[in-house]
């Protein structure tokens, strides 16, 4: 029996749920769970949402199953508290501070416990293509989400992710993709590939707006601003449609530009994360500015 604990937004989700199809196909004689308790009392994001968003199938873990491998933390407030206090256990996987690849998770003996975000393609790129299909995105029920689809899918397009919100004040974030990152990233994809149509995403559009349009043709851009709350999946799901990608330090435009089909140029932010020695999750085909 392997169980993967699960926590966080929906692009850290697809992290650990990408592990644990993985762990599935690399032990077919095994159990493999998820643990989802810490999204009780979890009120950062909008709970776990890989079954809800993409229909997939999965099986939970009992408290009584996860207390054979590690802590049964019944909910958020218990595992933060005991997470700080209690000792890793020998049956545990748990990810280290500065995020580095774990090259013998896949292989470890049964009965583990992984706990971590495992924000790395080499543990799960050999299923790349089982991938796509159980990360399915829903269809687009609306005109706008529709034609802007088909732009995407029918010109030499690239997708602009910026997230201020939140990174502003986290220390770990603060400064990291600020809008020299962005200028230069768009400076070299319009050498590189030279793009018909920007697709924008952010959560501070206003600010895009103001600080993009002097870089971007604003005829040919899309501020892409009306995709909100549980709906935000759509924008992900356009941000895959596009044929190149500038992504933010952030899971959710991770898998905007690595679930993308289109054989097109990806720039990352090289300073991933303000942390010492920080392990990047950018592959390394992708550019990093």
């Amino acid at each position: 029996m392997r169980i993967v604990k699960v926590l966080g937004g929906l692009g850290n989700q697809m992290f650990q749920f990408a592990l644990y199809k993985a762990l599935q196909k690399q032990h077919p004689e095994e159990r493999v769970l998820l643990d989802l308790h810490c999204f009780n009392g979890y009120h950062k994001h909008r709970g776990y949402e890989i079954g809800s968003v993409f229909g997939a199938n999965y099986e939970d873990a009992t408290l009584k199953e996860i207390a054979r491998l590690a802590y049964p933390y019944p909910n958020y407030q218990c595992w933060r508290i005991g997470s700080r206090v209690l000792p890793v256990r020998k049956t545990m996987l748990k990810e280290k501070a500065n995020f580095t690849f774990e090259p013998s998770a896949l292989s470890r003996p049964a009965c583990t416990y992984y706990d971590g975000y495992w924000q790395h393609e080499e543990y799960f790129k050999h299923i790349r293509q089982e991938l796509f299909a159980t990360f399915t995105f829903p269809t687009f029920d609306d005109e706008r989400n529709q034609t802007t689809a088909q732009l995407a899918t029918s010109t030499n397009s690239c997708s602009i992710h910026i997230r201020r919100g939140d990174y502003l004040t986290d220390p770990l974030r603060k400064g990291t993709t600020n809008g020299n990152y962005v200028i230069a990233a768009i400076q070299k994809m319009k050498q590189e590939v030279k793009p018909e149509k920007w697709l924008v995403f952010s959560d501070d559009i206003a600010w895009c707006q103001q600080h993009l349009v002097s870089t971007l043709n604003a005829t040919n851009t899309i501020f892409v601003d009306w995709n909100t709350g549980a709906n935000s999946i759509h924008d992900m799901h356009l941000m895959g449609l596009c044929r190149h990608h500038i992504i933010a330090n952030s899971s959710f435009s991770w898998w905007g530009a690595w679930l993308s089909q289109q054989e097109g140029t990806t720039i990352a932010p090289a300073n991933w994360m303000n942390l010492k020695d920080v392990c990047s999750p950018v592959p390394d085909n992708w550019i990093k500015i």
